[in-house]
């Protein structure tokens, strides 16, 4: 596995896990899955596809 793929994995996760946490928190017990789902889904789309962007755009200027 290269690096892009590992940190996308580790974000989709670690994304997940914290909505978990601060929904249950909020929530008083009961996380919101909904919430839990879409941040995991924000976590893939910003590992995967924005910061390798960001980074080759900031390759390219240096």
């Amino acid at each position: 596995m290269n690096k892009r793929v590992k940190d996308t994995v580790l974000g989709t996760v670690v994304y997940g896990v914290i909505a978990i946490i601060v929904s249950a928190i909020l929530n008083g017990g009961e996380p919101s899955w909904t919430l839990a789902i879409g941040m995991a889904i924000a976590g893939f789309l910003t590992y995967a596809f924005i910061y390798p962007t960001l980074d080759k755009r900031k390759r390219k200027q240096v």
